[in-house]
């Protein structure tokens, strides 16, 4: 049986989840969800609440923060704590 890896989020004002099926979690298929996600929610400031997975820490993630720090910013749970991140229950 082959493994799915979801990429998704939630925004916690509006309740709506938006998800993505990859048959790859990598950097590339990180970046261009997040294209994605801006261009869903294309005013103001986007905080995305993320475990520590390697992936989100990649220097390509990096350079589109750097770009877009006024814009987007990461906030990382404690390590070993996917019970604070609500998208994990759903």
């Amino acid at each position: 049986m082959v493994g799915v890896k979801l990429i998704g989020i939630l925004d916690y004002e509006s309740g709506h989840v938006c998800c993505e099926e990859h048959e790859k979690y990598d950097a590339v298929a990180f970046l261009e969800f997040f294209k994605k996600v801006l261009t869903q929610y294309p005013k103001g400031k986007i905080v995305i609440i993320l475990d520590n997975a390697k992936v989100h820490h990649a220097k390509l993630i990096q350079l589109l923060l750097e770009k877009l720090k006024n814009r987007l910013e990461l906030m990382f749970l404690y390590p070993y704590s996917p019970g604070l991140n609500l998208i994990e229950g759903l």
